[in-house]
């Protein structure tokens, strides 16, 4: 059996603020890892800090500019034992679309559209959630009772197949 892990974060900056106003939420963000430590984050969102407007898939670094500059991150994060295989090919997605992340695109248009339930798919476009839960429908690992497009952070929160192993801070977070 391997492991990964789902971090469910809140930022607090001003897009992760409108988006828990709209939710309702704890969390607005949700990003995954294969280390404990939590230190390599895969997800959907802004690619430079400075402007949304430059958003899509994202490898961040516990101690790159992003958490840097926002380090006070809160998260959630829950520990997933899965066989070998699964891990692999969740290790494979991620790496094919890491060697082409200038394909991958945030939705912002399909953001608006989940919104109000309305099923809009623009290719290699994905917000968080939506590539979170996709991966893991498409290993095989896990898949929601409603379809990926639909899933928010705060699906993540009850999550059958997980077990919470920590909140706080995501700087003070050590395994």
């Amino acid at each position: 059996m391997s492991k990964i892990y789902i971090i469910l974060m809140h930022t607090r900056t001003i897009p992760a603020k409108l988006i828990k106003l709209a939710t309702r939420a704890n969390y607005s963000h949700v990003a995954l890892s294969f280390e404990k430590e939590c230190n390599t984050l895969y997800s959907f969102g802004r690619r430079n800090i400075h402007s949304i407007l430059n958003s899509g898939f994202t490898i961040e670094k516990k101690k790159g500019p992003f958490f840097q500059a926002f380090h006070q991150t809160t998260c959630k994060i829950y520990e997933i034992d899965i066989e070998e295989e699964k891990y692999q090919r969740i290790q494979k997605i991620i790496g094919e679309m890491a060697r082409h992340k200038t394909r991958y695109k945030y939705d912002f248009i399909g953001l608006v559209f989940r919104y109000f339930k309305i099923p809009i798919r623009l290719k290699n476009h994905y917000v968080c959630s939506y590539f979170i839960a996709n991966l893991l429908e498409e290993s095989g690992v896990y898949a929601f009772s409603k379809k990926s497009y639909f899933v928010k952070p705060k699906d993540f929160e009850n999550f059958a197949i997980g077990h919470e192993i920590y909140q706080g801070e995501y700087r003070k977070y050590e395994s």
